[in-house]
């Protein structure tokens, strides 16, 4: 009897969301392992709108000559990097995209998708419901909505 395995899921490329949040270094991992399973490339994508100005700047590592904007882009190609660190460290490579949008981040990671033949999104989730996602939105849910390809949720643990 014959145990190969016959991939009916061809996945090319894998792109990872990430929020810079104490999620995104689970979520690239298991983003990582599912590039890897499929023997495909692996995209770090962090969507940095403008617009959301939740990330905590902390001023003693920063310029204070510097913009907000200009801050927190410095933030996220710091976080960028770490990420791009951390999959080095175990012989991965992947390539690390920042993209700048005004649109509705889960939209824009769901259009990333589309125009750059990813077959597999894999985004975290941080487990709000009810009231705690109509106040603050779910990016996994929008990417789910308007994605046109395969979407894995990647669950916080509590």
């Amino acid at each position: 009897m014959d145990n190969k395995v016959t991939d009916t899921f061809p996945v090319q490329h894998v792109a990872v969301a990430v929020d810079f949040s104490e999620m995104a270094e689970p979520v690239v991992m298991a983003a990582a392992r599912e590039a890897q399973l499929h023997q495909a490339r692996l995209t770090v994508l962090h969507v940095f709108n403008p617009q959301m100005l939740n990330l905590q700047m902390p001023e003693e590592i920063l310029p204070p000559t510097l913009d907000i904007r200009e801050k927190l882009l410095h933030l996220a190609h710091a976080e960028m990097h770490k990420l791009q660190k951390l999959l080095e460290a175990q012989g991965l490579k992947a390539e690390m995209v920042l993209e700048e949008s005004a649109d509705n981040i889960g939209r824009a990671i769901a259009d990333y998708g589309k125009t750059h033949a990813v077959e597999l999104l894999v985004v975290g989730s941080h487990g709000h419901s009810g009231l705690g996602r109509l106040l603050l939105g779910s990016v996994a849910n929008d990417v789910l909505k308007h994605a046109q390809s395969s979407v894995l949720v990647i669950k916080a643990l509590h």
